[in-house]
């Protein structure tokens, strides 16, 4: 007698056939797009603790940095041991001063429970360069112990302006710039000439982006009759942006 397809010698059906059947019939597995909204979602969760990445930063783009990495340390999406030996360190500190170190120290100070006791104790002593010149100082009389001086204020809220609000600003007054014109033109003659137009970007070497001139004043000061330094040393990134 002859045995039938895909049967084992006890005349049981093969698993192993059935398995393989039921793949050829469910096929590939669909790979699913996802939209632009999730993607800059994903990004903008995303931070880097490369260091690399992180000590190349502008000052200012440090504070950035911190304020976004000890939001994701709260939720859980980083490790604090990365990051603690990234905000101790040397070239983290360098160049910190005014008001963006002591934004910094007070956004540490703030999520001090992150860290360990341990990590607590150096964040919170003269060994970490940022306490030690930035932290408030607490006046003593000269008859009090220094052992007895009462504990620092908590920390006031540090608002960090994200950056990308910022060039959404600059963006919408130059548009609204390009749109008035010269107040005698009809409104199809200032359509036509916003289509016609370019806008001049040029490479900002610190995130690689491409900025317009108003996007650099922003950043590093100057006007658009005085550009500053970035812009005039990007001279050789320039291209027109066509919208």
């Amino acid at each position: 007698m002859v045995k039938g397809k895909g049967k084992g010698e006890d005349g049981m059906e093969d698993k192993f056939d059935k398995e393989w059947a039921l793949q050829g019939e469910v096929g590939p597995r669909r790979q699913h797009k996802i939209t632009k909204e999730q993607a800059q979602k994903i990004e903008e969760e995303y931070i880097s603790l490369d260091w690399d990445h992180v000590f190349p930063k502008k000052p200012k783009e440090r504070l950035r940095w911190l304020y976004k990495a000890l939001e994701c340390a709260r939720k859980g999406k980083v490790k604090t041991g990365p990051l603690f030996d990234i905000i101790v360190h040397r070239k983290f500190l360098e160049g910190l001063k005014g008001n963006i170190a002591t934004d910094c120290l007070n956004l540490i100070r703030g999520d001090l429970s992150l860290f360990s006791n341990k990590q607590q104790k150096q964040l919170t002593s003269d060994s970490f360069e940022l306490f030690r010149k930035f932290a408030p100082v607490n006046v003593l009389d000269s008859d009090d112990d220094e052992a007895d001086a009462p504990p620092l204020p908590p920390p006031p809220k540090v608002i960090v302006e994200v950056k990308e609000k910022k060039k959404r600003k600059v963006q919408e007054v130059r548009e609204r710039e390009e749109e008035e014109g010269d107040s005698e033109d009809d409104l199809e003659t200032k359509r036509v000439r916003k289509l016609a137009s370019g806008v001049e970007r040029r490479i900002d070497p610190s995130d690689g982006g491409a900025y317009t001139l108003a996007e650099f004043c922003t950043e590093y000061g100057g006007s658009m009759d005085a550009p500053p330094d970035a812009w005039n040393l990007a001279r050789a990134t320039a291209f027109i942006f066509k919208e």
